[in-house]
């Protein structure tokens, strides 16, 4: 089975029906334990195929258990420690037994990197260290191997190992630090819920604030907000906001960036909002320097809270739109403008890859669900993933922080 030929799928599609493989098969008879392991475990944005590696004394027993499970359609390749089946959903499946004992080395060494796992060799062989056959957890082995734990999501081979050498891999940013969300959309533009059913949901998540922001009049396709609508939603959310003090629902929108680079709104009117998120949805096709131009000179609106998907991609269906990226973060960092880490599993941008080179230059970053519906909110995870991958701690992220300081945050462009 060649990489190159094989299809690729959204981590999104792909990572749940792991997980119920890797729990069908643990709940077999022959099988002690089973986890998932490659790209899938490093939360690769996309992915190519699910890696399972599976323990159990009898791996006759356990490859047999693998190929007869329901939704193998077919089985590509089988041999004592090993099968590889295609599922009738097309997808490719690959299945490592191996003794219990050494189950924890195996998962390592299935997660990769390719690239991780020969600088870990390497870095294994120059201190005259070892981790064959180990019985511990995988933070035993990192520990064996005189290095700070590194979580599968880092480990690309992106100089994760000299850090861990030094202890000064971050304190990566989780789920649970999130307070609020931005980004949200509701059936005044295109989202499917109501303004109160998605600040409903958001509650009982245990968030304290969420930011609307539906489509601005130019997205007339998304039902963009005229004048008498924004007035309309803002009734709403003051009535809203006064019936549950524990919540606070934040008066933003998304408004297009112009292909000249202004705004589809005056100043007067984007002063009235609590945050705007500036997004590019239209002229996809102008040269860099001119798209360029136009994203910078829409960030250095004072307004301009945030700046929504950057790059425009959705992941397997269109690329970004040509820009210079390492510009657009340089603007945003003497502006002030923070961006987003669009949460959508269709797009995922800002990239993980550039997640750093924001931290460094001290931009701050903003875990968006960019939600149409109350299932959509469940998008924060893979915002989460894409921090992660890209090295974010809690502090790096604007709604990790109590509503207090992201009010704070929010106004210090308009020099509040």
């Amino acid at each position: 089975m060649h990489m190159d030929e094989l299809k690729e799928y959204l981590l999104s599609d792909i990572w749940p029906l792991a997980e119920k493989i890797a729990e069908y098969l643990r709940a077999q008879k022959a099988i002690d334990d089973a986890a998932v392991a490659g790209s899938i475990r490093r939360r690769s944005q996309t992915v190519r195929d699910i890696d399972i590696v599976v323990a159990g004394n009898d791996p006759a027993a356990a490859i047999q258990a693998a190929a007869e499970m329901p939704g193998v359609d077919s089985i590509i390749e089988k041999s004592p420690a090993r099968v590889k089946a295609r599922l009738t959903t097309g997808m490719p499946l690959e299945i490592l037994v191996v003794p219990p004992e050494n189950f924890i080395v195996a998962l390592l060494l299935a997660t990769g990197s390719k690239m991780h796992c020969e600088q870990l060799q390497n870095h294994a062989s120059i201190n005259n260290l070892t981790f064959s056959n180990f019985s511990g957890s995988e933070h035993d082995i990192y520990r064996q191997l005189k290095l700070q734990y590194i979580e599968p999501e880092l480990r690309e081979g992106l100089g994760e190992i000299e850090q861990a050498v030094k202890c000064k891999l971050p304190d990566l940013v989780a789920e649970q630090d999130i307070k609020g969300i931005f980004h949200v959309h509701t059936s005044y533009s295109d989202g499917g819920d109501s303004l109160s059913n998605m600040a409903a949901a958001a509650y009982n998540r245990g968030w304290s604030y969420m930011g609307i922001a539906d489509h601005s009049k130019t997205a007339y396709y998304a039902r963009g907000l005229k004048l008498p609508a924004i007035m309309a939603q803002r009734r709403e959310i003051d009535s809203l906001n006064a019936k549950n003090s524990k919540f606070v629902i934040l008066s933003g929108i998304e408004s297009d960036i112009l292909p000249d680079g202004s705004l589809d709104y005056d100043d007067d009117t984007l002063a009235q909002f609590d945050f705007v998120i500036a997004s590019v949805h239209s002229a996809f096709r102008q040269g860099e320097a001119v798209m360029t131009k136009r994203i910078i000179k829409a960030i250095s609106n004072k307004y301009v809270t945030m700046l929504g998907h950057p790059t425009g991609r959705l992941l397997l269906r269109r690329r970004s739109y040509a820009i210079n990226l390492e510009e657009i973060i340089n603007a945003a960092a003497v502006t002030g403008t923070i961006i987003e880490i669009n949460s959508s599993p269709h797009r995922l941008d800002l990239d993980w890859s550039w997640c750093r080179k924001a931290q460094e230059q001290g931009v701050l970053l903003s875990v968006n669900p960019d939600a149409h519906s109350v299932e959509e909110f469940d998008y924060v995870r893979y915002g989460i993933n894409t921090a992660r991958k890209g090295w974010l701690s809690p502090e790096d992220i604007l709604n990790t922080r109590p509503l207090t300081e992201v009010k704070k945050l929010l106004n210090r462009k308009r020099g509040k």
